[in-house]
């Protein structure tokens, strides 16, 4: 992510040191795996506790390899294998494949990112209850449906709604977070030619993972959940931003996102108070829709595997995350001082009070006894016998 978008405990998920790291954790559980297994004649006990005391990563080592090898996963195996004493590093990878860490290591990371998400989630809903019991958020405003005014409801009806919105995606976020559960140590092919089914079940669950069933890469389709949440978030947080871009229209007016003192809205005209905050978010949320696709694209792979997906989930894991906690905490920060225009609000209302009432006008007539037909013609005509320039 660009250094304007990016949030600071996501980059610490994703940053190569972490990644590195991680695909060591792997590592480490797959060779305890099989050294703990009686029937498994490889590695021993002891040959594993050399490893662990003297592994070490290597960055600048692992790079250079790579330019050699062209291949990080392979670079990362053989910097580790040079860092323990005598022969006993040999182990290390043994009867796995790239994907078996990348990806294992990639549910991992996942998790982390969402339960971060998760916190930035809970920061919005907590500043949107606040909202919600402001005082002016009991004052009237109109509805409007197709961008007409439609009845009257009050400001806390709108707030609620956002708030049930972005609930759900919060309810999405832990849901993904429990469903990513699954690991993969079972080889080139997924069908455990080298590594048993045991030493994989294990070595997961050290890392509170299960085995599933799959071919050489974790199938695509099981990180939809990950990208699937996200978009959750990120829809919910759009809808905020562009309602307070819309009631901020002039001749509307009815809430606007703060504007800070010495803060410019034009170059060229000095009166502008431009919805900034709000529009950036919008855009972003567009960036993320094209990440979803993606996603959904990496889902088709050849046969057994290709590496198709790869070159662009090294962007959309990583960047989805970004995209969600800066939205998140952009939209906390203009709920938490967006402005409530009532007494134009209020005006508004009243300046369209005939129209609002035109379903109740209708109702009356119909339990009065006359046709709903009827009663509905008559209502409009009433609605419309009092124009907005009339009234205004």
């Amino acid at each position: 992510m660009i250094p304007r978008y990016k949030v600071q405990e996501i980059h610490d998920i994703w940053k190569t040191d972490n990644k590195l790291q991680t695909w060591l954790k792997v590592e480490l559980s797959h060779l305890e795996s099989m050294a703990r297994n009686i029937t498994d004649k490889t590695i021993t006990l002891n040959e594993l506790n050399t490893i662990k005391d003297n592994v070490v990563i290597d960055k600048d080592r692992w790079k250079e390899i790579e330019s050699e090898t062209h291949h990080d996963v392979q670079a990362f195996v053989q910097m580790l294998e040079e860092s323990i004493p005598g022969n006993s590093g040999r182990w290390i990878h043994y009867g796995l494949t790239s994907s078996d860490i990348i990806d294992t290591s990639l549910v991992l990371m996942c998790r982390e990112s969402l339960s971060v998400i998760e916190n930035y989630c809970s920061a919005v809903l907590f500043n949107l209850n606040k909202l919600i019991k402001r005082e002016e958020a009991k004052c009237r405003i109109l509805s409007r449906t197709h961008g007409k005014a439609a009845e009257v409801q009050i400001y806390r009806d709108v707030f609620i709604r956002w708030n049930a919105a972005l609930r759900r995606g919060y309810d999405a976020l832990r849901l993904a977070k429990s469903s990513l559960k699954y690991g993969k140590l079972s080889g080139p092919s997924g069908n455990h030619t080298t590594n048993c089914l045991m030493n994989e079940a294990n070595a997961l669950r050290t890392l509170s993972l299960y085995p599933m069933t799959c071919s050489q890469i974790i199938p695509r389709d099981y990180f939809l959940d990950y990208f699937y949440a996200i978009l959750k978030i990120v829809l919910a947080v759009e809808k905020i931003a562009y309602d307070i871009r819309i009631y901020s229209i002039d001749g509307v007016n009815e809430m606007s996102e703060p504007f800070r003192k010495g803060q410019k809205g034009s170059s060229a005209m000095p009166h502008k108070k431009n919805p900034i905050l709000t529009e950036n978010i919008c855009g972003l949320t567009r960036l993320y829709k094209s990440y979803m696709n993606t996603a959904i694209e990496n889902c088709l792979t050849l046969l057994e595997r290709d590496i198709s997906h790869s070159s662009s989930e090294r962007i959309i894991f990583k960047d989805s995350a970004h995209i969600a906690c800066f939205t998140l905490d952009r939209i906390s920060k203009v709920i938490l001082d967006l402005n409530l225009n009532t007494d134009i609000a209020n005006r508004n209302v009243d300046i369209f009070n005939q129209m609002t009432l035109s379903q109740e006008h209708m109702n009356q007539s119909i339990r009065e006894g006359k046709s709903r037909k009827e009663s509905h013609d008559e209502s409009q005509v009433n609605s419309e016998s009092k124009s907005f320039l009339t009234s205004y």
